[in-house]
Parts: C-alpha cells; sequence; structure tokens
C-alpha cells in the first residue's frame, strides 16, 4: 500500500507505523506515548491543528506538527 506521513491520513482511515522521524527528544515523547513500529493507527477526527487518533486501543489527540514526523502505511 501507500507509504505517507499521519498528516496526509484522512478520517476513517486505519494505517500501520513505519517508522518515527525527527530528533531522539521527540521519538521518545512519541514511543513513551504508546507509538511503536506496526502500531495500528485510526484518524478519528481533526480539529483544526489537531489530530485525534487511536493507537492500538488508546485515544487521544497530537499537534499536527507531531503527525508530520510519523511515517505509516495505508491499510484501508
Amino acid at each position: 500500500m501507500k507509504n505517507m506521513t499521519l498528516d496526509q491520513c484522512k478520517t476513517g482511515q486505519h494505517c500501520q507505523l513505519l517508522r518515527l522521524k525527527g530528533n531522539v527528544d521527540l521519538k521518545m515523547r512519541l514511543v513513551n506515548l504508546g507509538f511503536h513500529t506496526h502500531s495500528i493507527i485510526q484518524l478519528l477526527m481533526t480539529r483544526g491543528q489537531n489530530f485525534v487518533i487511536n493507537v492500538d486501543g488508546s485515544r487521544f489527540a497530537i499537534d499536527k506538527t507531531y503527525a508530520k514526523f510519523i511515517e505509516v502505511e495505508l491499510l484501508s
């Protein structure tokens, strides 16, 4: 399927995390939030510059700038 960053996904799409980009501090913050290689991510909704997402059963919001550092593979 198609590889892209999370900020390019549309509401309702499911994708699988391929890799995290950015500096070590950003990567560690995302890992601590639950982003791991092969995690399944669903984009639930967008609110301005924020994305409400579901990562392996956990729901939270991240800023669009963080989403640009999350490389994913589109599943549906």
